[in-house]
């Protein structure tokens, strides 16, 4: 004979639990009635209890993955790092988002550190020579040391960056590379001397002893004067990257095909001595020189949309005079961009030559939002004009004291913009240099950067000897009081010199 118990609680308004299985409060004492029941056999009862009890409880492995992708976006990058190693469940919501977080979301900006030659460890011969990268996160105010994949990171210049996470570097025999440098991916880029202006002389083990470049050019920007052709010039391997590469910039991201190769890539390169501009894509064994006759780019940068049907990705160039042009790239065919004008000459003080060909004004090209461009011209003043000591009085160098900003408005002009009212940038912060130019929102979980500021690094004019002996002009630039300060937390490793910083925009995924 088996004894069924039925039970009704008294409701407990303070707890009011459904449940008698789950009474835990002594006020809550049951009414039972008892009824003889014959025909439920004692098997049927324990099968059901032990389902209760079997019953698991949730736990943080259960949370779903759109869930966790609304975390991720609002982790700093060592988090999103650290996010996989919980569990399994993690690691695959983490791993299949990754892309999603990184397209929707760019991260709080790192700076890449100089190495200081004295560090422990950091010494030819050591154990692990120069083979980790310094990053300061601005986010947590800490730096991170992070091994990189051969050739050694000591002995690369970064010469692009872009909001994917990837930079372009530049090795001591002057190949290029694009490196993740939080997870190690790198693709090697087509070499220099496939540029058309760009010769390499090798030894009998097919070893490069020295580069040349050449080129020819018209006297006047207009084409009319008979061309103008400049005595070829010799570099050594390590030197030429400084006079070749002005700046990289990552078209499309690389993505890992299954068979463990690289596709999907482009690269835009500006290089001298014309700053003409070149690309290459995947699987290509050269460069490709762009057709821009009497056009000296100095930026660009891709517009704020998705690659469109066909794998097509909108690129905007400005030249030295500030005007701008679109491109429309194939990421996918070989084919040659299209070009069309967008905006004409900006001008500003000085002459779009005098501007673009010397050390005191420096020109940058940023998209605010999807069409909306502005211009930041740099401007810089020799340091012993400002500084009464000068060990070397003989090497002018530059130091950034100001920045104008010209907006590209609705009646098809160029406006100077004031940036001391916060109206343009607002909540937002500039980080320019040999990066992609970028335009970031300071709220939210990148609440410790600036608005209203710019956030500098040194680009150039560089050289083998400037690299090495000279302070890098880094810096924040608060247009509001003028103020221009080193980066927090960066004060003493900006006393190095080598690499030069760079900004980074730190990527999980490849």
């Amino acid at each position: 004979m088996v004894l069924l118990i039925s039970c009704r609680a008294r409701r407990d308004p303070k707890n009011p639990n459904p449940f008698p299985l789950f009474l835990s409060s002594y006020d809550r004492v049951p009414t039972c009635k008892v009824k003889e029941v014959s025909a439920v056999p004692m098997a049927a009862m324990r099968e059901l209890v032990g389902a209760v009890e079997r019953r698991p409880s949730p736990g943080w492995s259960d949370l779903q993955g759109d869930l966790l992708e609304s975390v991720l976006v609002r982790l700093p990058v060592p988090d999103r790092l650290r996010l996989p190693a919980v569990c399994t469940a993690w690691r695959s919501a983490a791993a299949a988002s990754a892309a999603r977080v990184q397209a929707v979301d760019v991260p709080s900006p790192w700076l890449m550190l100089p190495f200081n030659q004295t560090a422990r460890g950091q010494r030819r011969g050591a154990g692990d020579t120069f083979s980790k990268a310094r990053f300061l996160s601005l986010s947590e105010g800490r730096t991170y040391d992070i091994p990189q994949p051969a050739p050694a990171v000591s002995d690369r210049l970064c010469v692009g960056s872009s909001p994917d996470g990837w930079l372009v570097t530049a090795d001591a025999a002057s190949e290029l590379h694009l490196l993740n440098p939080l997870t190690g991916a790198q693709v090697q880029l087509p070499p220099p001397d496939t540029l058309p202006f760009v010769h390499a002389s090798r030894d009998a083990d097919g070893r490069v002893v020295n580069y040349s470049i050449r080129c020819c050019f018209d006297e006047d920007e207009n084409g009319d004067d008979a061309d103008m052709v400049v005595p070829p010039e010799s570099f050594a391997p390590d030197r030429l990257r400084y006079e070749l590469y002005e700046k990289a910039i990552l078209v499309s991201a690389p993505r890992e095909r299954h068979t463990g190769s690289w596709g999907g890539y482009t690269v835009m390169l500006i290089c001298q001595p014309l700053s003409s501009l070149a690309i290459a894509r995947a699987g290509d064994t050269r460069w490709t020189l762009l057709d821009t006759p009497s056009r000296r780019w100095v930026d660009t940068v891709c517009a704020n949309l998705a690659a469109g049907a066909g794998g097509r990705q909108l690129v905007y160039a400005m030249d030295s005079a500030g005007r701008v042009d679109a491109l429309d790239v194939d990421v996918t065919a070989d084919a040659t961009p299209t070009r069309e004008a967008v905006a004409p000459a900006c001008c500003c003080c000085c002459s779009g030559r005098a501007c673009s060909m010397s050390g005191t004004c420096s020109r940058y090209l940023v998209e605010l939002s999807p069409g909306r461009l502005l211009q930041v011209h740099r401007l810089r003043e020799a340091a012993h004009a400002r500084y009464r000591c000068e060990p070397r009085p003989e090497r002018v160098e530059y130091t950034t004291v100001d920045a104008e900003l010209f907006e590209w408005t609705d009646d098809d002009r160029w406006a100077q913009v004031d940036g001391n009212n916060a109206g343009v940038l607002g909540g937002r912060a500039l980080f320019l240099g040999k990066n992609a130019s970028l335009c970031v929102a300071v709220d939210g979980c990148r609440s410790e950067l600036k608005g209203n500021c710019v956030y500098f690094t040194d680009d150039g004019p560089w050289s083998h000897d400037r690299c090495r002996e000279v302070a890098q002009d880094v810096g924040v630039l608060d247009l509001a009081d003028g103020s221009y300060r080193p980066p927090r937390g960066a004060a003493s490793d900006l006393l190095w010199k080598w690499p030069p910083p760079i900004w980074v925009f730190p990527s999980c995924t490849d």
